[in-house]
């Protein structure tokens, strides 16, 4: 949950930790490394194995995910969010959980499939080289489809999905929902209180939210640039839906914070928008960036210019520090050059700093997320710093910054702030499908309130690895403590890894992609050994990337056998899971098409009618005597092929009606 924080707000938590210490609730930590001597130095070669971050960083959204997964790359999680409809039959499954929630608010999960795209549009050649660009573009595709299918028509559009809680705005009356259910995913449906599914909420002409639909419109603009050459067809579609987002968000401009809908005045209380034109100029840029259509540009200046306000900050919230950049790199305008040093000046050694330091050197922009903060500013450094040169002298200022922040989370103190990388990291993440998982959940059954005492005030640690989460960050004095009950420290979120991930990726960029090798999960511990986990994914020899094959042409998609799942033909979508899943590909197919299996095997069958056809075909001309030239191909051939071309439309017309039937029913 990302909260933004005064530092009143901070004094409070700091007494409320401090009052937990004294009763023994969690002991304070502190690195096990002083503070370093002098300024800091961009190290000459990488200290880090960025390719090992990157792909630990992806991995934490799988963790996140919901829907019918195509396949289970962790044991401990699996299908979700299961009656996930909205109120005019869209499927709204996809995409990724906020937090430790089940929610899906729409502006911070429109920003981080923003994000999640932008990183690719900086650093794409970087990511190909270490076998990480098939993961990246699947990980948009999924999130990508919650969108597309959010926008049910441009009068309605899904702002968010879920109920954290219902009744006044008040932390003291109100009644939780979604924020009272402390189980896994897998199982909302049966445990959470008040038994509330998940809910749709509507984003209307009436109910006016410029912010949440625009921030849609600049991530479907951004995937769309980022998949154009490798599927054009899904590329124009998204950038349609692009197009008419923005059109909505301009046409009815208004706030959601401004909503009398009970749901969106929740949403204003954990995720307060501070102004909606920042976000109309951030959709209006990538969609110039996908068209180059100048009047997008204008928009985009005049936009830009109408939300000077939100200049000094990047976050799911202000677009400000990133339009700089964007607009930059689009542009090259001086503009925009000049706004983008005086955004990072805040930052780097100069006269016009105003960010404060810990003693170790993480820039300290918000207490809640701090360490998430600072690698929303190193993405947007390293993105500009190639713009410009590494090179140059404003270049190298902000390489450094970038590897100052990234390093000081990855253990250059001893203890790193992501999940399951070094030797000293988090056990204990404020997140609760890997410590009450489907497939280890010891509460199961109890009333929600002993399970979450159980959750916060349990010493012990996840029972599943949260490979790749970033955790919120230290006090200003580098202390903090690993517990879930001090959640401001130990919460993880999906926006938290977006613009974290694109900082990775420029350090591999920096420092050379043929310095890296392409990591894998080989070695990884994702569950499997769990008595009560299903067999794993039987991934193929000439899969490299989910295994411990070797010998994969680098560089190349092909690697990863779930970007041939995802690339191939959908009628031949059961027979590539059947790969993985021996016996079960029919069965699984349905499930991720939103099928039954009788639907899957009409379409397998068609292809074999299909197939059967073509061999006759090819076997009466085969056989055929060539006539003389007055005279008229056999009757008989033409009305064999004309016979199985009725068959496989007819077929094909009973698996339309079966597929509009199940869907609309």
């Amino acid at each position: 949950m990302m909260v933004k924080t005064s530092w009143i707000a901070f004094a409070i938590t700091t007494l409320i930790a401090s009052l937990h210490a004294e009763e023994g609730v969690s002991p304070l930590r502190r690195p096990s490394k002083p503070p370093p001597e002098g300024t800091y130095v961009t190290p000459e070669t990488a200290k880090y194995d960025y390719a090992e971050v990157l792909h630990k960083s992806y991995l934490f959204y799988h963790a996140q995910k919901s829907g019918a997964l195509p396949y289970q790359r962790l044991a401990w999680r699996s299908d979700s969010c299961k009656l996930c409809v909205g109120d005019f039959g869209e499927d709204l499954s996809r995409a990724w959980y906020e937090a430790a929630n089940t929610m899906k608010w729409g502006l911070p999960l429109g920003w981080t499939i923003s994000q999640l795209a932008f990183n690719i549009y900086s650093f794409e050649d970087s990511m190909r080289s270490v076998d990480e660009l098939a993961e990246g573009l699947e990980l948009l595709r999924w999130g990508a489809d919650y969108l597309c299918n959010a926008h049910y028509n441009d009068t309605h559009i899904v702002g968010q999905l879920g109920t954290s809680a219902i009744g006044p705005i008040s932390k003291e009356i109100e009644l939780d929902v979604d924020f009272n259910y402390w189980g896994p995913p897998e199982e909302y449906e049966q445990w959470v209180p008040t038994g509330i599914p998940h809910q749709a909420h509507y984003i209307t002409p009436d109910n006016p939210a410029s912010e949440i639909v625009a921030e849609y419109g600049a991530g479907l603009a951004a995937i769309s640039i980022v998949w154009r050459e490798h599927d054009p067809a899904y590329a124009e579609n998204l950038l349609d839906h692009a197009k008419r987002l923005y059109q909505f968000a301009e046409e009815n401009q208004g706030s959601y914070v401004s909503s009398r809908k009970n749901s969106f005045q929740w949403a204003t209380f954990w995720y307060p928008s501070n102004r909606y034109e920042d976000e109309l100029a951030w959709n209006a840029a990538w969609l110039y960036a996908a068209t180059h259509e100048i009047k997008y540009l204008e928009d985009a200046k005049k936009y830009y210019k109408a939300s000077e306000d939100s200049y000094t900050e990047y976050s799911w919230d202000e677009k400000g520090g990133g339009l700089h950049v964007l607009l930059y790199i689009l542009t090259k305008d001086d503009t925009f050059y000049d706004n983008a040093m005086e955004y990072f000046n805040q930052f780097l050694p100069n006269p016009k700093q105003i960010v404060k330091y810990t003693p170790r050197g993480l820039a300290y922009i918000e207490h809640w997320g701090s360490v998430g903060y600072s690698g929303n500013v190193a993405f947007l450094m390293m993105a500009f710093a190639k713009a410009i040169g590494y090179d140059t002298k404003e270049g190298k200022a902000m390489v450094n910054f970038a590897t100052q922040q990234v390093n000081y989370a990855l253990g250059d103190y001893g203890y790193s702030w992501v999940v399951g990388f070094g030797d000293d990291y988090p056990t204990k993440p404020y997140h609760k499908s890997s410590y009450n998982s489907y497939i280890d959940y010891p509460m199961r059954g109890e009333f929600q309130d002993k399970v979450e005492e159980d959750f916060s005030g349990s010493k012990t640690s996840q029972r599943f690895i949260l490979y790749g989460a970033v955790e919120g960050g230290p006090n200003i004095d580098d202390s903090w403590y690993d517990d879930r009950s001090n959640y401001e420290y130990s919460e993880v979120t999906q926006d938290y890894n977006a613009a974290w991930t694109g900082a990775i990726a420029g350090l591999i960029d920096y420092y050379g992609a043929e310095n890296f090798e392409p990591y894998t999960d080989c070695g990884l511990d994702l569950g499997w050994s769990h008595p009560n986990a299903s067999a794993p994914p039987k991934w193929p020899e000439e899969d490299c990337y989910h295994t411990c094959n070797t010998g994969c042409p680098r560089g190349e998609m092909k690697s990863s056998y779930s970007w041939e799942l995802l690339m191939g033909p959908k009628e031949s979508i059961s027979e590539k899971i059947e790969v993985l899943y021996p016996g079960k590909g029919l069965e699984r197919a349905a499930v991720m098409e939103g099928l039954t299996a009788d639907d899957v095997a009409l379409m397998e069958q068609s292809k074999k009618i299909v197939a059967a056809s073509n061999e006759e075909v090819k076997e009466s001309q085969d056989t055929d005597i060539a006539p003389p030239d007055n005279s008229q191909p056999r009757e008989e051939s033409k009305s064999s092929q004309n016979a199985v071309i009725f068959n496989v439309v007819t077929l094909y017309l009973i698996i339309s009606l079966s597929t509009w039937f199940n869907y609309y029913k």
